[in-house]
């Protein structure tokens, strides 16, 4: 079931996958899940050169504002959600709409979620080239 959930997230197509990408390696940094860092979605789009700025992302300029946005997000949700400004949430729905907000602080809880889950079961990294979750039954990764 949670698979199914998970995948709904990457098939609705609210959100560009390299942006879910993006949030998903930036909140698997904060929370130093290497677990999650050794997972890698190539068909998100995201380059090798992004996910190498990605801890500096807001001193870099390779990403969009709508990215920058979202990273925003994603970086302070985990620890600092009550940090986010109404200035930051205006940027937010005026990148993605209200749909698309709902739909990124989604993904950006599940990203929390599974990170959470695989520090706390002491999951160990093991590099994956996986495809796109989908909603299809199996594993999410």
């Amino acid at each position: 079931m949670y698979a199914a959930f998970y995948g709904k997230l990457w098939d609705e197509e609210l959100l560009p996958a390299s942006l879910l990408e993006l949030c998903r390696l930036r909140v698997a940094q904060l929370h130093d899940c290497e677990a999650e860092l050794a997972v890698r979605h190539a068909e998100s789009g995201v380059s090798e050169a992004q996910v190498a700025a990605l801890a500096d992302w807001a001193g870099s300029d390779l990403f969009s504002e709508q990215e920058q946005a979202a990273l925003t997000l994603a970086e302070k949700m985990p620890w600092q959600h009550h940090d986010l400004t109404d200035e930051e949430y205006a940027n937010l729905n005026a990148h993605f709409g209200e749909s698309g907000v709902v739909a990124l602080t989604i993904g950006v809880a599940l990203f929390d979620a599974n990170c959470r889950l695989r520090l706390a079961l002491g999951t160990e990294p093991a590099p994956v080239e996986a495809a796109m979750p989908a909603s299809s039954e199996g594993p999410i990764y």
